[in-house]
């Protein structure tokens, strides 16, 4: 494929900087959602080469984005995060620092998570830069139920599924 048959309606986001004039080493990536934008901040940290982000969206963040709808804060897709992977965890942690005060909705719902211990723990109310501890919660709609995903054989699924389908 070249770049003469991409829709016109990708919008070049990035480059984040300059590449220099001598430098040869461009790297095309399509999509600013979280994999477009790690791979990119991941060349610019690591490697001379310069990314170059296209997105067919006005907006970054993939599913992953927030949006403002009439004054409310709305998550279009997962924001959750999940490894363990102990490199990945930190990478992660190098770049939101783990929250080291309750959240708003912790402290209305009374939530209670283990905190950062850091000193310079972010504090959610007064920063975006920060790593929020939920519990994962995750459920799929079938035959007008929610059914608990990922799946695991138990006797609520089958009675969710419908023996008499099998």
């Amino acid at each position: 494929m070249t770049w003469k048959n991409v829709p016109l309606s990708f919008k070049k986001i990035f480059p984040v900087k300059s590449a220099p004039s001598d430098c040869s080493k461009t790297a095309v990536i399509i999509g600013a959602g979280p994999a477009g934008l790690t791979a990119a901040l991941e060349l610019l940290e690591q490697t001379d080469i310069v990314p170059v982000i296209y997105e067919k969206s006005d907006d970054i963040g993939g599913i992953a984005r927030t949006i403002r709808f009439k004054g409310n804060a709305m998550d279009i897709g997962g924001h959750r995060y999940f490894t363990k992977d102990a490199n990945i965890e930190q990478w992660w942690l190098g770049k939101l620092p783990l929250q080291g005060k309750p959240a708003h909705d912790d402290r209305v719902l009374g939530r209670q998570w283990p905190l950062s211990s850091e000193p310079e723990a972010p504090d959610p109310e007064q920063s975006d830069r920060v790593m929020l501890i939920r519990r994962r919660v995750s459920r799929m709609y079938f035959l007008h139920r929610f059914i608990e995903y990922p799946l695991k054989l138990s006797i609520a699924l089958l009675r969710a599924m419908g023996l008499s389908r099998f």
